[in-house]
Parts: structure tokens; C-alpha cells; sequence
């Protein structure tokens, strides 16, 4: 009996030391655990920390779980001896009581103080390894705790990232890169992958960068494409440098799908010259509208007072725009200049050759009309020279008389019969009226069948016993005169 209870008095000694330790350890851990939770600290480094401790913990659990049941099979083995032990002093104690005559009470049992040292023995060994789980669950409840936080910032960042600065924006050729970057973002927090997530964090920084460079470049490139039709606004696009622009802007649309932001210096470079060129070529078109402008001579007495304001106004406004270096407007006002000055002089020149026409019309009439009264005033003066040499001339041969008659009738055809056939002297033509003068030129050109567009002088000729007229006017040939005829009009028209 002394002996078993020598051996639980140990045991539990044993029991108890471990509880203590046990105890200290879990104190020791929460202790730890509250300490660093109160302080920042690397997740990675403290959720590694936490897991050796967890392991060593289990170890722990399984070394006390293994010596537990050790003890509790020393325990029933001990417990059988002392049955067997008890059986034996109850027969004795029989025996005993038989010999002596005294009654034996074999019903009350005896419970050993062992046993009550074990009872409480268990129940330190089951508080011990509930603290023991509860400290493992708590390390455990942390670390999920501390990769639940960490899986939620990273998340936050990406999706941040993404709405903020990546959606709905196109970087060309970079395109790709962010594309990838934030694929490997999304598929390490699908996976949970802790790792994975600090190695993409720690690109995060050249991530960045990249962002801002490429964005910068990107609305660099945007705004130069967007200002090169304002940049060229005041300059007219000649057909000499179209083509260049037309390049020009093609090349920096490609840029701008392939994001090469790196092109917008040499792009400038470009636009430059190309502004530097369109100056030189629009003040030479300047020059040369004015130059044709001011060599449209108008009648000043046919130029109205409302015409003479619209032109001066012109000459204002292209000042004011070369002087503004706005070339293109100027080009655009002298244009319009141009056109109403080319319009006004024919407008003049329709109206005084219509005033020419009418004037000419109003001579040839009053000519007509002078020649006709000439015509009728000589045929007067013929009739009556002829009554009176009737009455004084003797009787003639009638053969002669029949020839002299014939010579005067063709001869009163003509106003100078003899135009074709001779030289002409001043004194044949300074008496004649402008209409005979006109009459006498023209019978020239009758003699040889010429036909004319004045209806009048049509029909004076066609009254005419020798003229034919067989040859159109625009088929006429000068070619057909002989030297007097040629110098008989030129005579003619110095009189006219």
C-alpha cells in the first residue's frame, strides 16, 4: 500500500510540474501573442514565428498525450495488484473476525486515498490540455486572422490600381505589360498565395513608375496631336506642302495606337519646319493675289460708291490679317477680293459695250438716214442736169448714145467707181460724209462678194444691180485685194 501511494504521490507531483510549465508556456505565448499584436510588425515574419511555436506546441501535446496514456496503463496494472491485495486482507480480516467472534462487515469498502489523488490528477491533466488548445487555436485564429488582412489590402491595391488608372485607357504597345502584371495580381488572391503576393508587391514601386512615365508621355503625345490643326490654323495648306501634313499626322496617329510617346520631339521638329515653310509659301500667295488684284484696271466712273466701300474694306481686312501673321484668313479675304474685282470688270465692261453698241447703232442709223437724203438730193440733181443738157444737146450717133447711157447707169451704183482700178487722192473723199466714206470702204470688199452680219449694210447692197454676195464673213480673205484697193482703204479710214 505504501508503495502504490508513494507512486501516485509522484505521479501527481509530476502532473503537477507539467501543469505548471504548461501553464507558464501557454502565459508565455498569449503574452507574447498581446505583446506583438499591439506593435507593427512584419505579417510574414511573425505567421512563421507563429508556426514553429504551433509546432512545437503539437510536439508537446503529443509527447504529454504518449506519457498519459503510459501512466494510465501503470495506473490499472497498479490497481489490479491492489484488488487482489484487498481480497487477500479481506480474508484475512474473515478469518480473523471469525476466530475472535466478532462480526465481519464485508460490504463497506474502503477507498484508498490513491484513488481520490488520481481523480485530481485527471482533472489537472484535462485543464492542461484544454489551455493547451485553447493557446494553439488562439496562434491559429491570429495567423488566419493576419492573411485574411493581408489578402484584403492586396486586393484592394489591385483593384484600385485597375479602376483608377488602367480602365478604360489604352497605352498601346505597353498595353500588355499592365495586362500581365495584373493577371499575376488576380491569380495570386485566387489562389491565397501569400508568397506570390509579396514578390508582386515588391515590383509594385517599378510598376508605378512605368504607369507614370507612360501616362505622362501618353497625354504628352495626345496633346500634341490634338493642337496640330490649331498649331497650322493660320496658315493656308498649299498643294506644295499638303502631302507633308497629310504625313504628318498619319505618322502621329500611328504614335498614338502604338503609345511611342518618345516621337513627340522629333513630331515637333516636324510641325516646326512645316509651319516655317507654309509661312514663306502663304506670304509668296499673298503677294501674288495682290499683284492680280491690282492689275484689274476698273473705269472709275462705272465703279459705284457701295462697290468702292466693299473694295476698300477688303484692302483693310488683309492688313489686319497679314499683320496678325493670320495668313490663312488673309489668303481666304483676297480670294474673295479677287473674285468681286473679276466680276465687277465685266460687269463694267458688259455695260459699256453694251453703251458702245447702242452708240454705234445710233450712228450707223443716222448715217443711213444722211446717205439715203444724199442719195435722193444727187438723183435730184442728176434728173434735173439731165432735162436740161436734153434741150441743148444735138442729135448723136445712136450707137454712142446707147454706150454713154450704159457707163452712167453702173457708174450711179457706186460712191467712188474707180476704187478698184486706181489710186484715189484726198480730194476724192474729204467731201464725202462719214456714211459715204463707210459706204465706199465697203464697196471694196462687195466687189469681191463679200457678204456682212449689219442687216442694213446687207440690204443697201443687195439693191445694188453688180453685187453677188457669195462669201461669209468669217470665210473672207483680204487676200483677194489688189494694191489699189489696199491703199484706197487704208486712205478711207483716215478720213472716217
Amino acid at each position: 500500500m505504501s508503495n502504490t501511494e508513494d507512486r501516485n504521490d509522484e505521479t501527481i507531483n509530476l502532473d503537477l510540474d507539467e501543469h505548471t510549465s504548461a501553464e507558464d508556456a501557454d502565459m508565455d505565448v498569449n503574452t507574447e501573442a498581446n505583446a506583438n499584436a499591439d506593435d507593427d510588425f512584419d505579417y510574414l515574419k511573425e505567421i512563421e514565428e507563429i508556426e514553429a511555436q504551433e509546432k512545437e506546441l503539437e510536439e508537446q501535446r503529443q509527447k504529454k498525450k504518449e506519457e498519459l496514456e503510459r501512466r494510465r496503463e501503470e495506473r490499472e496494472k497498479d490497481e489490479k495488484k491492489s484488488a487482489a491485495q484487498r481480497k487477500r486482507e479481506m480474508k484475512e480480516r474473515k478469518k480473523e473476525a471469525e476466530w475472535l467472534g466478532e462480526p465481519f462487515e464485508d460490504d463497506v469498502e474502503i477507498v484508498p486515498t490513491a484513488k481520490k489523488k488520481k481523480s485530481k490528477k485527471g482533472l489537472v491533466a484535462i485543464v492542461v490540455i484544454v489551455l493547451i488548445a485553447l493557446a494553439g487555436g488562439a496562434v491559429f485564429a491570429y495567423k488566419m486572422q493576419a492573411d485574411k488582412k493581408e489578402l484584403a489590402d492586396f486586393s484592394q491595391k489591385v483593384a484600385a490600381f485597375q479602376s483608377e488608372k488602367l480602365d478604360g485607357r489604352d497605352f498601346g504597345s505597353h498595353q500588355s505589360y499592365f495586362t500581365d502584371f495584373m493577371k499575376e495580381c488576380q491569380d495570386a488572391i485566387d489562389a491565397g498565395d501569400l508568397k506570390k503576393m509579396e514578390e508582386l508587391d515588391k515590383k509594385w514601386s517599378e510598376v508605378e513608375n512605368t504607369y507614370t512615365t507612360v501616362s505622362n508621355g501618353k497625354t504628352s503625345l495626345d496633346a500634341f496631336a490634338s493642337g496640330i490643326d490649331q498649331a497650322l490654323s493660320t496658315y493656308s495648306i498649299t498643294d506644295d506642302y499638303k502631302a507633308t501634313y497629310e504625313t504628318l499626322k498619319k505618322d502621329v496617329e500611328a504614335a498614338q495606337k502604338d503609345c511611342d510617346y518618345e516621337k513627340v520631339s522629333d513630331f515637333q521638329k516636324q510641325l516646326d519646319a512645316l509651319a516655317t515653310n507654309l509661312k514663306s509659301d502663304n506670304l509668296k500667295v499673298i503677294q501674288n493675289l495682290k499683284n492680280d488684284i491690282s492689275s484689274v484696271s476698273l473705269d472709275k466712273d462705272y465703279v459705284s460708291a457701295d462697290d468702292q466701300k466693299k473694295l476698300d474694306a477688303y484692302s483693310t481686312e488683309v492688313e489686319k490679317y497679314t499683320k496678325e501673321e493670320n495668313y490663312a484668313q488673309a489668303v481666304t479675304t483676297l480670294n474673295s477680293w479677287k473674285t468681286d474685282v473679276t466680276a465687277l470688270k465685266k460687269t463694267i465692261d458688259d455695260k459699256k459695250a453694251a453703251e458702245q453698241a447702242k452708240a454705234e447703232s445710233e450712228a450707223e442709223s443716222k448715217r443711213a438716214a444722211e446717205s439715203k437724203a444724199a442719195e435722193s438730193k444727187a438723183a435730184e440733181s442728176k434728173a434735173a442736169e439731165s432735162k436740161k443738157n436734153q434741150t441743148t444737146e444735138t442729135k448723136k450717133d445712136s450707137s454712142k448714145n446707147n454706150s454713154s447711157s450704159s457707163n452712167s447707169s453702173a457708174s450711179s451704183d457706186y460712191v467712188l467707181p474707180g476704187s478698184s482700178s486706181q489710186y484715189l487722192s484726198a480730194s476724192d473723199v474729204k467731201n464725202l460724209s462719214s456714211y459715204q466714206l463707210m459706204i465706199a470702204r465697203n464697196e471694196i470688199y462687195a466687189r469681191h462678194g463679200r457678204k456682212f452680219n449689219d442687216s442694213e449694210l446687207q440690204a443697201y447692197f443687195n439693191g445694188k444691180s453688180w453685187y453677188k454676195g457669195t462669201v461669209n464673213p468669217e470665210d473672207f480673205s483680204t487676200s483677194v485685194f489688189n494694191d489699189y484697193e489696199i491703199k484706197n482703204i487704208q486712205l478711207i479710214q483716215s478720213y472716217e
